[in-house]
């Protein structure tokens, strides 16, 4: 569990690297699986959901679609409570697919949420199982975008590359020996 104190002037500092943090670096060390509880230094009060939220505001202030961000942010207020915490739950759940999960890390995360009552136990051979198939399309579906991508992107650079002439090495010791005899020209007028 990565420590990360809160001082009296709102500047965050990462116990374990020994240095100040801003949000979106809070914000990186959660996206590499980081797990981390924020403590308020005076108190020594866990503030880590308070945190957190300014952490997800920040990231919302980030991104290029705001109109999905509203309407998400939106509803999670609309709804409330427990029902708004089941939303963001199945959201996280759902975003976790695009990473690569193993079958220890899928039973570790429903595993907390039976622990947190979100989930019921007898429901657990079930939801891990739903995890790791969610995890596999996922990355199934982004190996193809980004295959996809790759493959358009290698025909840009065909298109682009068609239309050049590269110059060879052979070229290059040519060009040199041209201006090898224009600067020794140049230095032969300078001298008269």
């Amino acid at each position: 569990m990565r420590i990360v104190k809160r001082y009296s002037n709102r500047r965050l500092y990462d116990t374990q690297a020994s240095r100040t943090i801003t949000l979106f670096d809070l914000g990186r060390l959660i996206r590499e699986g980081h797990q981390v509880k924020v403590i308020e230094s005076a108190t020594d009060k866990d503030i880590t959901v308070e945190v957190l939220g300014r952490v997800m505001l920040a990231e919302t202030n980030r991104t290029s679609n705001s109109n999905d961000t509203e309407d998400f942010l939106r509803e999670l207020i609309i709804t409330g409570g427990d029902k708004s915490m089941s939303i963001l739950r199945n959201t996280i759940l759902a975003s976790i697919g695009a990473l690569q999960v193993t079958k220890a890390k899928a039973e570790k995360i429903i595993d907390e949420l039976i622990k947190k009552g979100d989930l019921d136990k007898s429901d657990r051979k079930k939801a891990v199982m739903e995890l790791l198939e969610k995890a596999e399309k996922s990355t199934a579906d982004m190996r193809t975008k980004i295959t996809k991508e790759a493959e358009k992107a290698q025909e840009e650079v065909s298109k682009f590359a068609s239309g050049l002439s590269w110059a060879t090495q052979d070229d290059f010791k040519k060009l040199s020996a041209k201006v090898k005899q224009l600067a020794k020209k140049v230095k032969d007028l300078e001298d008269k």
